[in-house]
């Protein structure tokens, strides 16, 4: 893919040139879409079905972080996003949508839900 080497700028930017199994799941089905963006931008047309073909935001403005969820959660999320979310994108006609596009929608989801956020944070410490 067009980041397989991300880990290794990454590592040689901060100094450190270990890399864990973390960092590779993070990295590893993320494609190259920053040449695909300019080529698309200047290629544009008034198509109805140009949004299709267009990530919601270029990586450029992406920001790395990391998340820490339990196992069982993220197996279950990895599932609903399969299974569901997916299916429906599919049927928009969207295919082939980077993580960082999902991961953008759940932060805005919790932003827009600031109260069950915080009940889902207290229930998860009574667990």
């Amino acid at each position: 893919m067009g980041f397989d080497d991300l880990e290794d700028a990454a590592a040689e930017q901060d100094g450190d040139n270990t890399n864990t199994a973390d960092d590779a799941v993070e990295t590893e089905s993320m494609p190259d879409t920053t040449q695909t963006d300019s080529r698309q931008s200047e290629h544009s047309t008034d198509d109805s079905n140009d949004w299709k073909r267009r990530p919601a935001f270029p990586y450029d403005d992406a920001s790395q972080e990391a998340i820490y969820p339990r196992s069982d959660t993220w197996d279950e999320f990895e599932d609903t996003l399969d299974f569901e979310v997916k299916r429906e994108l599919r049927d928009a006609g969207l295919r082939d949508i980077p993580k960082r596009e999902y991961h953008e929608a759940l932060l805005k989801l919790a932003m827009e839900h600031p109260q069950r956020l915080a009940e889902l944070v207290k229930n998860g410490r009574k667990e």
